[in-house]
């Protein structure tokens, strides 16, 4: 009854937002129906509600037309997930609250900065009061979080919104949500790259030998010097793990010892425990650290706790492995607010030259005094360990979309990646081959899809010379295949996962096995250890144990073009992609307990073949094939039932459009 009711809803939505009223400026071309109607809504909704709210602000008067819009936004959403999981991979109605209040709160701001009511000397005052209002009366998140998150990024977001005329169309069609998404031309963004292109898949693969190089990759450390164990772990902050329980609060909200599968980071003797199980079974020759040793409390982070936490860490590493080069890059935790990044263009009160100083003295005992100009410059640089290899660190806070500075000027994100070029050309001539260091992952829905066209264009061009990518950011053990414009595929991004536990995953490394001469990897083994079980015993250290072998369990080609096979093969064989799935998040007691339906399945695979998240022609190609296995599937055969979970996520999306429609029409 609830589906006949729902799709009659859409129905008439449909047919009352069709025709002439169906239309919204610059919406891309490949939205579904949904979706447009989708984008309709949340931009008409964002409009009547900054015009009703800034009525109510200046008045004191709350419409029933507000009370409607508030009451409907604020029961549709999860106030947990819009902070601690990626926007991409929000539910539908999640991503409509996040685009329709972001369009939303913009537009008051824009609009009372624009009038002049914003330009006094109570401006600070009066927009926090305006934003922490609008935070309250939708239930974002808790007050705390809020005023933190405002007193952190207020001075950006002024000198922005001063300098630019920025609006909630272009500010918000940034964010990874179909929905909010917008043609924009002025972020258009294109390198001059010189010489030809591959005319086919890279499949080389070296043969295994006895001198294959074992290097380490550590990331996404999430270090929380504050945290309790026994502390409240289930609290309504994006990050927990640090405050008292509650009197009366059940024990099982109480914090473990070895960390938490809840919002929570990594206590000291979790990476202590981890950097002695390395050291005591491994002897590998470097280790790559790609970035986020704070933790999530991104509403209430310091310049001087974010250094403090970087130099211990730096020197647990030291302490560990005294003789191992470590080749680190920067994270989005790292500066002071999180993930805002600049350059020479913005004021100096506002740059984080105090962070590329800081990292410069922590990361020169293991790179040459020429790499001391990009890092002070912007966090980047380029080594030559040895004869016929290269290393280059990237500081992809350029692509990513809680940069803020992206919104001021995109273009000052150029100067890097042309950088970029002018090294993988002089590695070419050289004939060396180059690892890529960079925290975000392009196809993450978090990197700005402007950035990650040029730089796949720049890893199909050098896709001979670039040999292994290598990035953290997304907390989970995946990897991540880039093709050309054309469809070949050209390099595979490695990702290391987290030795945190944020959120829901057991804490992991990864080892890879390299052959001496191009450097490619061979083989990598992910080492974990299960945290409910460790938990249970914090008196006696974690039971680390090899997870997985990359080769024993998927494939013995690594080269691009085998695991572009390897993506075909698990398309074609379902339970080959669940397994995928299950290592994806080390197997986690609270996944397992979820499982992976077939919207999952498709959403699992389409992520291994996205390096860009608005370019998604071997997604669907691998979905329509994975799609018909599905269907010859016995009943029964996936990890959750016939995934009722993920269904009802969609019926509310739905539902949700049909209400917000019919609601619109009648109001």
């Amino acid at each position: 009854m609830k589906l006949i009711w729902s799709t009659a809803l859409l129905g008439v939505a449909l047919l009352i937002v069709g025709g002439a009223s169906f239309s919204l400026p610059n919406v891309p071309d490949n939205l579904t129906k949904e979706q447009r109607l989708g984008a309709v809504l949340s931009a008409s909704m964002a409009e009547e509600i900054s015009r009703e709210y800034l009525k109510y602000q200046q008045t004191g008067i709350e419409s029933e037309r507000l009370k409607q819009l508030g009451h409907e936004l604020r029961n549709s959403h999860s106030r947990k997930d819009i902070f601690t999981e990626s926007l991409a991979d929000l539910s539908s109605t999640d991503q409509f609250f996040v685009c329709t209040l972001c369009r939303s709160t913009v537009n008051v701001l824009v609009r009372t900065f624009t009038q002049g009511e914003l330009s006094g000397p109570e401006r600070e005052m009066e927009t926090k009061r305006l934003t922490l209002g609008v935070c309250d009366y939708f239930s974002i998140t808790t007050q705390e979080v809020c005023s933190g998150l405002f007193d952190l990024n207020w001075p950006v977001f002024d000198f922005i919104f001063n300098e630019t005329a920025a609006d909630s169309q272009s500010f918000c069609s940034m964010l990874p949500i179909p929905i909010c998404q917008v043609k924009q031309d002025e972020f258009n963004l294109t390198l001059t790259i010189e010489g030809d292109l591959p005319t086919e898949s890279n499949s080389k693969l070296p043969a295994r030998t006895p001198n294959d190089v074992l290097i380490l990759h550590l990331t996404d450390i999430h270090y929380d010097p504050e945290y309790v164990v026994g502390s409240n772990a289930d609290c309504d902050e994006p990050m927990c793990c640090r405050n008292p329980l509650a009197q009366g609060a059940a024990s099982s909200a109480a914090a473990g010892y070895w960390s938490d599968y809840r919002a929570c980071d990594a206590p000291k003797h979790l990476i202590v425990s981890a950097f002695e199980h390395i050291k005591e079974n491994h002897k590998v020759q470097w280790i790559y650290h790609t970035g986020d040793v704070p933790p999530h409390n991104v509403w209430s982070t310091t310049k001087q706790g974010n250094l403090d936490m970087l130099t211990e860490i730096d020197d647990l590493l030291t302490e560990y492995f005294p003789q191992t080069p470590v080749y680190p890059c920067l994270g989005n935790h790292e500066p002071h607010p999180a993930n805002i990044f600049g350059n020479d263009d913005i004021p100096d009160n506002l740059s984080v030259d105090w962070l590329y100083k800081h990292v410069w003295s922590l990361w020169k005992k293991w790179l040459p005094s020429e790499a001391e100009a990009t890092v002070l410059r912007g966090g980047y640089y380029t080594l030559s360990p040895s004869t016929g290899h290269r290393i280059v660190a990237l500081n992809s806070m350029d692509c990513y979309l809680y940069n803020w500075w992206l919104f001021y000027n995109a273009s000052l994100i150029q100067e890097q990646l042309q950088w970029f070029h002018e090294t993988l050309l002089e590695a070419e001539k050289a004939g060396e081959t180059v690892h890529v260091l960079s925290h975000i992952p392009s196809g993450d829905g978090d990197c700005w899809s402007g950035w990650a066209k040029e730089y796949n264009r720049l890893l199909t061009r050098f896709s001979d010379t670039v040999t292994g990518v290598f990035s953290g950011h997304t907390h989970k053990d995946e990897m991540n295949l880039h093709y050309s414009e054309e469809g070949h595929a050209v390099a595979v991004n490695w990702n290391g996962g987290s030795l945190t536990t944020y959120s829901d995953k057991n804490p992991n490394y990864r080892l890879y096995e390299l052959d001496p001469e191009r450097w490619q990897v061979l083989e990598h083994h992910t080492y974990t250890f299960n945290l409910t079980e460790a938990n249970l015993t914090p008196d006696e250290q974690p039971k680390w144990a090899l997870e997985y072998q990359f080769t024993k369990e998927f494939t013995e080609d690594t080269s691009p073009a085998g695991i572009d096979r390897l993506l075909v093969e698990m398309a074609e064989t379902p339970a080959l992609l669940r397994k995928f799935w299950r290592y994806k998040f080390t197997q986690s007691d609270p996944k397992l307990a979820v499982g992976c339906d077939d919207s999952c399945l498709n959403k699992t695979i389409c992520r291994i073949a996205t390096t860009n998240y608005q370019e998604r022609t071997r997604c669907r190609e691998l979905q329509v094939i994975l799609d018909e296995s599905l269907g010859k599937e016995d009943p029964g055969t996936d990890d959750n039932d016939d995934g009722g979970a993920s269904g009802l996520k969609a019926l509310s999306f739905v539902s949700l459009l049909a209400l917000l429609t019919a609601s619109a029409f009648l109001g």
